[in-house]
């Protein structure tokens, strides 16, 4: 198994031998860096001589690839096509598409980093320069306080002086999202409609501006002690990371309307609602707040008396006026859905979907789950309803296999499929699979770079509420 026993170090190779996981059957050549794998499987210690051949291939690597960014005619420019090149091209674009790369390391990306550094002695000088430039600036810590002395006075009003840019920091500093334009649109329409209090300017058919409309009307959020739990601020039983609840329906359905996002340094996708007290399906609605609240009035007229019918026009005629004059569409299924829909790989059981890095050609991103979803949920019921120990273990084994393998789906870079599994295990609302739901989803998260979402998710796990009266942290 190794070429030159003497170069190599005695202790490892015991520590190698003893170590009780199964040895991967690459051995020294495996190429893969996912945790979950090297999690799984030993791998034999390297030989000092093939050490230093990796070394003196990053360093060369990285040395022809420094000067091709900073030559663009350089005869050393990273090949179009190569995987190096991929991976310029998903920083340089941000791409929502792009697969992540299985071999990927952040200690090897650190490695690489601090050698290119010393290779380039002219990347070096301009970084000196930068950080000129960042400490003649204003810190963040400077700005945010700056933020916040404008956004709240001391009647938790908010200061007609502070901009929408103000909000946008504060609200991406508390939730980690940041809003779209119809959220401060939707905002002036209510402050138009209910100067005393904007939050109640939809009354009339009991829907309430909620979450990150709370900022605006004046919620002290900076006296939260534990920040992680803003994140819990009006999050429903059944909303994953994705969904962001903005309006408060009635309590006895749990009805809440919510921004859809399936990246979370995105802009969301559409809005959706849920009726938390009755069932986990998420239902998308409109592209942004008018079309959503218009889409809800219309529904209400249908089942209001006379006197409520005409009140309730009333209201959807001055919301039709306010996005006609700022141009505003109130289109309920938009181009932009419709190009969402096609992305989906998965429907998942609460409905919406979900959208993860997949290469149509090549079908590296996503596959389907070891099981269907009838078969799924007969496991989760069984486990749900299980009155033994032995029951419940029997009903989980089945569960574990299907778990394995959407393990093993995201070791070879379908992580899709772990993204699917967690929401379908978090939809289902029992108690005995959460931490396998946030498992799933912590691998998925951690692999397809959208770490706020994991960490909504384990805020969210630990005190996931049920019901709707106790839900704002306020």
């Amino acid at each position: 198994m190794y070429k030159n026993p003497k170069d190599m170090n005695e202790d490892e190779i015991k520590q190698y031998k003893d170590d009780p996981r199964y040895s991967c059957q690459f051995g020294v050549k495996c190429y893969q860096k996912n945790p979950v794998h090297h999690k799984k499987y030993k791998h034999p210690p390297k030989s000092e001589q093939q050490k230093k051949k990796e070394e003196d291939a990053t360093k060369l690597e990285m040395g022809e690839k420094r000067k091709a960014e900073d030559d663009p005619d350089s005869p050393t420019k990273t090949p179009p096509g190569s995987p190096q090149a991929k991976h310029l091209d998903k920083k340089q674009n941000n791409s929502a598409d792009a697969i992540p790369e299985c071999s990927s390391s952040p200690e090897k990306k650190s490695e690489e980093i601090d050698q290119s550094k010393t290779n380039d002695v002219a990347a070096s000088e301009r970084g000196s320069e930068e950080q000129k430039k960042r400490e003649l600036s204003p810190s963040p810590e400077k700005e945010t306080e700056k933020s916040d002395s404008k956004i709240v006075e001391k009647d938790g009003k908010i200061d007609e002086n502070s901009s929408s840019e103000d909000h946008q920091q504060e609200i991406s500093k508390l939730f980690l999202t940041e809003m779209p334009q119809d959220f401060y649109q939707f905002y002036d329409f209510c402050k138009e409609n209910s100067k005393e209090n904007p939050a109640l300017a939809l009354k009339i058919v009991d829907l309430k501006l909620v979450g990150p409309f709370d900022l605006l009307l004046g919620g002290k959020f900076s006296q939260i002690e534990d920040k992680g739990t803003i994140l819990t601020h009006w999050r429903y039983f059944y909303d994953p990371p994705e969904f962001q609840t903005i309006l408060k329906g009635n309590d006895k359905d749990g009805l809440h309307f919510g921004y859809w996002r399936d990246d979370p340094t995105k802009m969301p996708v559409f809005i959706a609602r849920n009726d938390a007290n009755v069932s986990c399906k998420i239902v998308p609605v409109a592209e942004n707040l008018f079309g959503t609240v218009d889409a809800y009035l219309e529904e209400r007229i249908k089942l209001a008396n006379p006197f409520e019918k005409a009140t309730i026009a009333r209201l959807q005629q001055k919301v039709k006026a306010f996005a006609k004059e700022k141009n505003i569409s109130l289109e309920k299924h938009t181009p932009g859905m419709k190009e969402r829909e096609r992305k989906v790989v998965a429907r998942t059981l609460h409905g919406a979907g979900i959208v993860a890095p997949y290469d149509r050609k090549t079908q590296v991103g996503y596959r389907k789950l070891a099981t269907s979803e009838a078969d799924l949920q007969k496991m989760l019921k069984k486990i749900k309803e299980a009155e033994t120990d032995e029951e419940r273990k029997s009903a989980m084994s089945d569960l574990q296999e299907v778990i394995r393998w959407a393990t093993i789906a995201a070791d070879e870079c379908d992580f899709g499929t772990c993204l699917e599994l967690g929401h379908d295990l978090f939809s289902s609302g029992v108690s005995q699979v959460q931490d396998m739901a946030l498992q799933m989803l912590s691998i998925a998260y951690g692999q397809i770079d959208r770490p706020a979402f994991l960490k909504i998710a384990e805020a969210h796990f630990k005190d996931r509420k049920t019901g709707s009266t106790s839900l704002s942290i306020l």
